[in-house]
């Protein structure tokens, strides 16, 4: 969980309660501690054992299944290890496939740990800081539904917006909801991309055609707020020499997500494995691996040589 998230949680918990954080980064969680203590107590945490330990509520995110494995399942430093409390909340906020989410949440239940709900995010790095992001949870109704489900309702809304949070069902939900989410947003931008290029070499200037698409049925997240062409939104990462906010494997990561989904029920997910191989070449490119996913437009384009020399021959 990033700086954004985490230290809202600390802005909007009690100044009397503690906050207990665990990172594989000490240094870190150190830059934590120093930034946020201010606001109420902030202890680092040896494993994610001892914050649920410590903890009637625990929130986690990490990058991929296997990671997710880790904080809950480990036998000696997991979540599963510490002494059971059936009141205790877990809310799972990664981007991970959905049969490792049921499988953990499931083992929880079944080890009496506590309660695990699957609340993926959605708003990116802008919206953490602002406390404005999405939640989609694995939860059957909102909090008006039990008293697990307002205290969902509660502690999300620290990181979001009340009206930007969904129930979606049973466990794994909201990780099916995320997921196609996800799938939307990664893919639109290789067709934003596409359509902005061979518009602008047909001859229409790039911020008329931003303007003609925003004002119809073209229009879309992706258009205005990580617009791929370099120039047209002035704090885009495209416009911002590509600066990092979500790298292309994370793309690569999240759509592959979405094409197992779909293979699992039956679907071709035609529009995703074009989307995947784009992003892949990014993520392979040492120009490009680094950058931001908007990146695609440059080998869209093939004007990867805009970012100076090559590097080992890519």
């Amino acid at each position: 969980m990033g700086f954004g998230m985490a230290g809202n949680v600390r802005r909007m918990m009690p100044s009397s309660a503690t906050l207990y954080v665990y990172d594989i980064s000490k240094d870190a969680c150190q830059r934590f501690v120093d930034e946020f203590s201010s606001f109420g107590s902030v202890i680092i945490a040896d494993s994610s054992k001892e914050v649920a330990e410590k903890s009637h509520t625990v929130m986690s995110m990490v990058p991929m299944g296997q990671h997710a494995r880790a904080v809950y399942l480990d036998k000696q430093n997991g979540v599963i290890a510490a002494k059971g409390d059936p009141d205790r909340l877990f809310l799972e906020c990664s981007t991970i496939d959905v049969a490792t989410a049921k499988d953990i949440g499931h083992q929880i239940t079944a080890a009496k740990a506590g309660v695990y709900v699957d609340t993926p995010v959605s708003g990116g790095i802008g919206g953490a800081a602002a406390g404005r992001l999405s939640f989609m949870c694995g939860r059957p109704r909102g909090p008006a539904y039990d008293p697990v489900s307002k205290r969902v309702f509660d502690i999300v809304c620290w990181m979001g917006m009340p009206e930007k949070v969904h129930f979606c069902g049973e466990l794994g939900t909201g990780l099916v909801s995320k997921i196609a989410n996800n799938y939307v947003a990664i893919c639109n931008t290789t067709v934003t991309a596409e359509a902005m290029a061979f518009g602008i070499r047909q001859g229409v200037d790039k911020r008329t055609l931003y303007e003609c698409i925003a004002a119809s049925s073209g229009d879309s997240w992706v258009l205005h707020h990580n617009h791929v062409v370099p120039g047209v939104i002035p704090d885009s990462p495209s416009s911002n020499g590509f600066k990092l906010t979500f790298a292309p494997k994370m793309s690569v990561k999240d759509v592959s997500l979405g094409i197992d989904a779909a293979w699992d029920v039956g679907i071709y997910p035609s529009m995703g494995k074009a989307a995947v191989s784009l992003y892949q070449k990014a993520a392979d490119n040492p120009r490009t691996a680094a950058l931001d996913q908007s990146v695609v437009w440059l080998l869209i384009n093939d004007e990867l040589d805009s970012l100076g020399p090559k590097i080992n021959g890519s």
